[in-house]
């Protein structure tokens, strides 16, 4: 298998990861947002002090990235986050998925994250085989959680799924 890299994204990232994040919303089942990540909102959800991101790097090109936002501003949480995994189309089928979200969860450990929450469209078949495949548990379904407003689904009502991992070394 070929090996990637990841490290700390910089703002000379910024158009690598917008493309990704737009192969993920053509999908229509990444996210409910509608459009890409600038650096402007990427910083702000995963470079805040409490944050967490990686890009993957395939040959010194970004193919991918990951990140753990904090769910709440309340101390209590502050080892809960959220995470996101986005691979470019081009680099799909490659194992980059599974290598992102192995780093992020490493990553995340050493941050002090001892919980992390995913949030996937049941039709994301191999993002939810991914996460059950590195330790998430099915929570439950958020039924109806979100209107689609853009893409192939616009106009529907969709679930989520929501997943957890509790880490095994810290919390």
């Amino acid at each position: 298998m070929k090996r990637f890299t990841t490290r700390t994204p910089v703002s000379s990232d910024a158009l690598a990861i917008a493309s990704i994040d737009a192969d993920g919303l053509a999908t229509g089942h990444a996210t409910f947002r509608d459009t890409p990540h600038d650096w402007e909102s990427f910083s702000a959800s995963f470079l805040t002090e409490h944050g967490l991101a990686l890009v993957a790097e395939d040959n010194s090109h970004v193919v991918g990235w990951a990140g753990v936002s904090q769910t709440s501003a309340r101390a209590v949480y502050r080892g809960v986050g959220e995470i996101s995994v986005y691979v470019a189309a081009k680099a799909t089928g490659r194992g980059l998925g599974r290598y992102l979200l192995e780093e992020l969860v490493l990553a995340s450990e050493h941050a002090g994250y001892w919980t992390l929450v995913a949030q996937i469209f049941p039709e994301n078949k191999a993002s939810l085989s991914l996460h059950k495949a590195l330790g998430f548990k099915v929570v439950g379904t958020r039924a109806k959680l979100g209107r689609m407003d853009y893409g192939p689904f616009a106009g529907r009502w969709r679930d989520v799924i929501m997943l957890e991992r509790r880490s095994r070394s810290i919390g």
